[in-house]
């Protein structure tokens, strides 16, 4: 049913119910965030509000667009209130049922069209980039090198067996890839006991044949529902058919010649206490027996991405089968390819906290391990959270050898991939590959300018505060069919604004977190207020308990005698804390001033040898110290490093 259909009844449903439902309207309530300012993302300020244990924000992205985010309750809290040390306060709305229900609702509409609208406009510009590299390719013989194909036209899973086009295969030594073969080679077996002996040929027939007649999509013209009734209509695009119907080429090709994974694909743990006990040991077997019967059926699949199934789970057995054989964990790399990367310069002097993650990552994954040796089988989603952890834990140890290692990425599936190859390749001639291209950057800068007008983003006009109450206005408009003879719509809402939720935020003046913070409070129905301390205000909170000392406070009080706060490069740099000392936050403030202005003199000159990254710091540094000469605190400094066992979230408001 469209949704235009579930919006009329559900708008005559919520009337009619504000019709005959007696006078006491069961009650609910939300809650309202504000995020105090400091460095980093939304450094003036931020606002959230928060449905249950959902939490829902606008955020700038790169593109100069705003776009709605949610975030699981937890998570939000440890981000900005611990690791960005950043105060926070929650006011609590009391509102009837049905009120609730519209916002929550026309939340997660608007996040869920975002996101398939977003999807609409990558999946044009890959389609775009890769009738290009076509084009390029049947008129001067080969692709050109586009820095845009290599980083968007990519095989997901392929990486695991295959290495880039143009390099050398890395494989482990001989033994472990003679395994790995051995393992494949009992898969290939199964398969031709089922489909018989030449299924792969005829299947690769299939698949060939397939690439070679593949045209490219017909995109209809864009036309987003401004109005969000609908969905954007999902289109199979000719970019994934033919990454699809590669994959599953090169699925094929790893099975046929019982390929090992590629060095880098594992994960090994080969400390003695990681060695399987039996109880493991028969639930990897359970587990290695359904990933074989999912095998089978994935190979004569008739799911679009089947290709892709077949790698992960190929190479989720083959390590299975490495950790049965040698007694010890063995795992594939699931980190993302985008994963952030920390140099030994960056975490060396946090190597305190980085030790307590390698604890926290230990125990995390022993935990699991625990829980799933408990069992009497085990899902493919729950080895995927052993998964994770393991990898996790095992990134961490790199730090140890004083190695680069990935941060965060982990994924619940695998998805090492390789760019696409020179070869196979559709048969298209110019001609089509020109009109086609044409037709793409129409369509593409259409919906591109379509979503600006939508979405762009706007200190003033079209940020994080604006746009919320933004979407809770359209919400205490939903029950009204577009139809309807409502007059004016600005009255219509302050008078919805007032009955459901005790008054009205005026957009245009409320464009400032904090001013829109004290608004909420002086005209929504708010029945609690909790001001949410940061991760140093509550360990300061500590030690004055602890010790009720002026020698403390003055320790705390800059960055280079603090034994709570460790200097993060990620901070622009600044000698003194200012949002806990105000009456002397000017004078800080002017030392703050000029050790930024030092840090650039001097980045200035460094600008060569670190490609102007103390510059850079430099500059922020002073933009974050000159509003403290005014009495203003934005920065607070961040603690990138923070384990989550070094904090109880016992505080947390429920929604």
């Amino acid at each position: 049913m469209m949704r235009s259909s579930l919006h009329a009844l559900g708008r005559y449903a919520v009337m009619a119910a504000l019709v005959f439902l007696p006078s006491a309207v069961t009650a609910a309530s939300f809650n309202y965030l504000y995020i105090e300012a400091s460095e980093g993302n939304s450094s003036g300020g931020h606002t959230a509000i928060q449905f249950g244990d959902d939490i829902y924000h606008y955020q700038h992205v790169d593109s100069g667009l705003i776009r709605l985010f949610r975030q699981e309750k937890t998570g939000f809290h440890f981000l900005y209130r611990y690791l960005q040390n950043r105060p926070m306060h929650l006011s609590r709305i009391e509102v009837s049922e049905d009120t609730f229900d519209l916002l929550k609702e026309q939340f997660k509409w608007q996040f869920l069209k975002q996101e398939k609208q977003f999807k609409l406009l990558d999946d044009l510009h890959k389609e775009r980039v890769f009738i290009r590299r076509l084009l390029q390719k049947s008129t001067a013989g080969q692709a050109g090198i586009d820095a845009d194909a290599a980083s968007v036209l990519r095989l997901k899973g392929v990486g695991l067996f295959f290495p880039e086009p143009g390099h050398q295969p890395q494989h482990a030594d001989s033994q472990l890839t003679k395994q790995q073969s051995l393992s494949v080679q009992s898969l290939r077996q199964k398969l031709e006991q089922r489909y018989g002996p030449d299924f792969f040929q005829r299947r690769r027939a299939t698949v060939d044949a397939q690439i070679k007649a593949l045209a490219p999509s017909q995109w209809p013209a864009v036309n987003l529902d401004p109005a969000g009734e609908k969905f954007p209509a999902s289109i199979y695009s000719f970019t994934e058919r033919y990454s699809d119907s590669l994959t599953a080429l090169f699925a094929i090709k790893a099975i046929i010649d019982a390929s090992p994974l590629q060095a880098d694909a594992l994960l090994r743990l080969n400390q003695p206490d990681f060695k399987i006990s039996e109880a493991e040991r028969q639930v990897l077997r359970e587990l290695r027996n359904d990933l074989e019967t999912s095998f089978v059926k994935a190979v004569d699949s008739n799911r679009p991405d089947w290709g892709y199934a077949v790698l992960v789970n190929m190479a989720r057995y083959i390590a299975i089968d490495a950790s049965l054989q040698s007694g010890h964990w063995v795992f594939i790399d699931d980190f993302a390819e985008n994963s952030e990367r920390l140099r030994p310069d960056q975490y060396l002097e946090h190597g305190e906290q980085i030790r307590m993650l390698i604890s926290d990552a230990r125990t995390g994954l022993n935990k699991i391990r625990l829980s799933a040796a408990s069992r009497q089988r085990l899902s493919e989603s729950e080895y995927s959270q052993i998964e994770m952890a393991a990898n996790r834990y095992i990134e961490l140890l790199n730090s140890e050898q004083r190695h680069d290692f990935r941060y965060n990425g982990e994924k619940t599936l695998p998805s090492k991939s390789i760019g696409f190859p020179e070869s196979p390749l559709p048969n298209l001639t110019p001609e089509q590959l020109t009109g086609v291209l044409s037709a793409l950057d129409i369509i593409e800068n259409s919906l591109f300018e379509t979503l600006q007008q939508s979405y762009r983003y706007d200190l003033f006009s079209h940020n994080c505060v604006t746009e919320l109450f933004r979407t809770i206005n359209q919400a205490l408009l939903e029950p009204y069919l577009p139809g309807d003879k409502t007059g004016d719509l600005e009255a219509l809402t302050i008078q919805e604004s007032g009955k459901r939720l005790g008054g009205h935020v005026e957009i245009p003046y409320n464009f400032i977190p904090f001013v829109a913070y004290q608004s909420v409070l002086d005209h929504y129905h708010v029945t609690q207020n909790y001001d949410l301390d940061s991760y140093r205000g509550l360990e300061l909170a500590k030690l004055a308990a602890g010790q009720n000392d002026p020698l403390t406070a003055l320790r705390e009080s800059n960055i280079i005698s603090s034994r709570l706060y460790r200097y993060n490069p990620d901070d622009a740099l600044f000698v003194f804390f200012t949002d806990d000392n105000v009456p002397l936050r000017p004078v800080f403030g002017l030392v703050n001033t000029a050790a930024a202005i030092g840090q650039s003199v001097y980045g200035f000159f460094s600008w060569p040898l670190d490609s102007g990254d103390n510059l850079k710091s430099g500059a922020t540094g002073i933009l974050m110290s000159l509003p403290e000469l005014f009495f203003f605190n934005m920065r607070k400094g961040s603690y990138k490093y923070l384990s989550s066992t070094q904090v109880t979230q016992t505080d947390l408001p429920d929604g």
